[in-house]
C-alpha cells in the first residue's frame, strides 16, 4: 500500500480530480506502477459508463505489452495445471513467446499429434498480484468517499465494477466458453472464423487452442497482393459485428486490428477475453435510439435513452429532452456518410452524464466496439463509412422483427381493455365534473427535483446561524476577559477559556462539514 500511495501522493492523484491535468497524472502513475495497473487502465478505457471521456481518453494510449516471464516459470504453470511434464502434451513448446501481455503471454507449440497450437498462459501471481492491488484501492477509496471528488467519479462504485470484470478476464475458462459461444452463433456463416480449443488442455491458467496462421488485417498491402478485396473484406467485417450485436446478443468487445486476421478468405477473431452482451430488452431499446436517428425524432431518442440508461438521482425530464433535441439540431444537415459516430456518441454519454444517467456497462462495451470497428474500416478503406452499413441493417431488421398479425392482435386486445373500461371512465368524468361546479375541484401539485437546491439552501442557513453562534460566543469570551472576574487560568477568565475552546471545536466542526459537502 505504502508504494501505492506514495506514487498517487508523487503525481497529485490524492489532491483534486477537477484538475485538466489529473487523467494525465492518473495514467503516468498507473505507468509507474507496473503491468497489472497498466492492466486496469486498459480495462477502464473501456468504462465510459464509469468514467468522463478525458480519463477514457488517457488509458486508450497504454500499450498492453510486457517483459515475458522466462520460460522455465512458463512451464511451471502448464505442468502444475494439467499434472504432467510438458513433453507429454506438447512435441514442440517454442520458447520465445509470440505476444507477451501484463496478464498472459502466448507460445506456439504442437501436439503430440503434430496439429499446430497456441498455447496462452497466464502469469504466476498475476491474479493474487492485481486483486491485492484492487483490494488496496478499494480501501483507499474510502477516504475520499465525502469529497467533491467522489462526485465527479464513484471510486468505489468503478473498482466494484473493475473486480467483477479482472475475475472474468483471469480466468481462462471464461474465455474458452467466449470462443465455443462465438463459434456456435457464427457456425453458419461461411467467411467468419474462430480457434477451436482443446478442453482437455484448458484450465484456470492455461489456454489451448488451435494456431491460426493469417494476415493482420491491417496490413493492406499484404492482402492486396493475395488477391483480397478490401471493400468486400470491409462490408463482411461490418456486417458481421452488426450481426453480433443484434442478433446473437454476443460481441467481441475488443475488436482491433491485432485481434482479427484473414486467413483463406475467412475473417478470424482470435482473442476473446473480453466480450459483450445484450439482452433482449436492452438489444430492442438500443434499436429504438437508433431508428430515433434515423427517423429524425429526439422525442423518441430521448425515451430510448431514458430507457436505456440508469438512474442515479432525480431527473428533469424537461432539460433531457432539450438537449436530446440539441443533438438532434446539431446533426440535423450531417448525411450519413459524414456523422462522426465518435463525436455523437460523446456527445450523448455527456447528457447522461450531466442528468444523473449512466448508460449499463453492455452498453458502453457495445458502443466502444463499434468505435473500433469504425476505425479498423477507416484504415482499410477511408471511402467506407460504417454508418452508410448500419442504418440500413437497422431499417432491415425493424422490418424483419415486425409481426402484422401480433400487431393487430395486440391493437384489437387494447381496443377491447378500454372498451371494457369505458362505463367506469364515464363514471369518473361525471363525477369530476360535478366536483368542479361545486366548488370542491382540488389540485394537487408535487414539486419535482427541488429537493437538492433546497437542501442545499438548508444546509447554507444552517452554517450562517452555526457562524453567528461561533462569532457570539467568540465577543462575549473576550467581553469576560475584560472585566477580569471569576475563577483564574493562566491570568485568564476559566469561564472565557471554556468560550474559546467551545468557539475553537464548534469552528473545526464547521469546516469539517464543509469539506464533506464540498461545498
Amino acid at each position: 500500500m505504502h508504494e501505492i500511495v506514495s506514487v498517487f501522493l508523487n503525481h497529485g492523484i490524492l489532491r483534486g480530480f477537477k484538475s485538466k491535468n489529473m487523467p494525465v497524472s492518473l495514467r503516468e502513475s498507473f505507468d509507474e506502477l507496473g503491468s497489472t495497473f497498466v492492466k486496469i487502465g486498459q480495462m477502464l478505457s473501456m468504462r465510459s459508463d464509469l468514467l468522463p471521456q478525458a480519463y477514457i481518453a488517457e488509458f486508450q494510449k497504454f500499450q498492453d505489452n510486457a517483459r515475458p516471464e522466462t520460460f522455465e516459470a512458463v512451464k511451471a504453470v502448464i505442468e502444475a495445471d494439467l499434472r504432467r511434464p510438458v513433453s507429454d502434451i506438447f512435441s514442440c513448446l517454442d520458447p520465445v513467446p509470440i505476444a507477451s501481455a501484463s496478464i498472459a503471454q502466448v507460445h506456439a507449440a504442437c501436439l503430440r499429434d503434430g496439429r499446430k497450437v497456441v498455447v496462452k498462459v497466464l502469469r504466476p501471481r498475476v491474479r493474487e498480484t492485481m486483486m491485492n492491488d484492487l483490494r488496496i484501492l478499494k480501501r483507499l477509496s474510502r477516504y475520499v468517499r465525502y469529497t467533491p471528488q467522489n462526485k465527479i467519479m464513484n471510486f468505489e462504485e468503478i473498482l466494484g465494477e473493475l473486480e467483477a470484470s479482472a475475475a472474468k478476464e483471469l480466468d481462462f475458462l471464461y474465455e474458452a466458453d467466449n470462443i465455443r459461444e462465438f463459434s456456435k452463433n457464427n457456425s453458419d456463416v461461411r467467411f467468419i472464423t474462430c480457434p477451436s480449443v482443446y478442453t482437455e488442455y484448458t484450465t484456470h491458467n492455461v489456454l489451448v487452442m488451435d494456431f491460426i496462421d493469417g494476415i493482420k488485417i491491417s496490413d493492406t498491402d499484404k492482402l492486396v497482393n493475395e488477391g483480397y478485396d478490401i471493400d468486400e473484406i470491409c462490408r463482411k467485417l461490418a456486417f458481421n459485428y452488426f450481426k453480433q450485436i443484434f442478433e446473437d446478443g454476443f460481441f467481441h468487445a475488443d475488436p482491433h486490428p491485432g485481434n482479427v486476421m484473414i486467413n483463406k478468405n475467412q475473417i478470424a477473431y482470435i482473442d476473446f477475453g473480453m466480450m459483450g452482451t445484450l439482452s433482449g430488452q436492452l438489444k430492442e431499446r438500443f434499436n429504438l435510439l437508433l431508428y430515433g436517428l434515423i427517423a429524425g425524432d429526439a422525442d423518441d431518442m430521448a425515451q430510448a435513452v431514458f430507457k436505456i440508461a440508469i438512474k442515479k438521482g432525480p431527473i428533469d425530464m424537461q432539460s433531457f429532452r432539450s438537449e436530446i433535441e440539441s443533438i438532434y439540431t446539431k446533426y440535423i444537415d450531417t448525411s450519413l456518410s459524414e456523422l462522426d459516430l465518435g463525436q455523437l456518441i460523446g456527445d450523448l454519454l455527456e447528457i447522461c452524464r450531466n442528468n444523473q444517467l449512466s448508460m449499463p456497462k453492455e452498453i458502453t462495451m457495445l458502443l466502444k466496439g463499434m468505435l473500433t470497428i469504425e476505425g479498423v474500416l477507416e484504415k482499410l478503406s477511408p471511402g467506407i463509412r460504417i454508418m452508410d452499413m448500419l442504418m440500413p441493417y437497422v431499417k432491415g431488421r425493424i422490418f424483419k422483427t415486425i409481426d402484422p398479425k401480433k400487431e393487430i392482435a395486440e391493437n384489437l386486445l387494447s381496443l377491447y381493455l378500454l372498451s371494457k373500461s369505458g362505463p367506469e371512465i364515464i363514471k369518473e368524468t361525471g363525477r369530476l365534473l360535478k366536483n368542479a361546479s361545486s366548488g370542491k375541484f382540488k389540485i394537487q401539485m408535487e414539486h419535482t427535483n427541488l429537493e437538492g437546491p433546497a437542501d442545499r439552501l438548508n444546509h447554507m442557513v444552517n452554517r450562517v446561524v452555526f457562524s453567528i453562534i461561533i462569532a457570539a460566543v467568540i465577543i462575549g469570551s473576550s467581553m469576560i476577559v475584560s472585566t477580569e472576574t471569576g475563577p483564574q487560568f493562566y491570568g485568564i477568565s476559566a469561564i472565557a477559556v471554556v468560550g474559546y475552546v467551545g468557539a475553537l471545536l464548534m469552528g473545526l466542526w464547521l469546516i469539517i462539514l464543509i469539506i464533506k459537502s464540498g461545498m
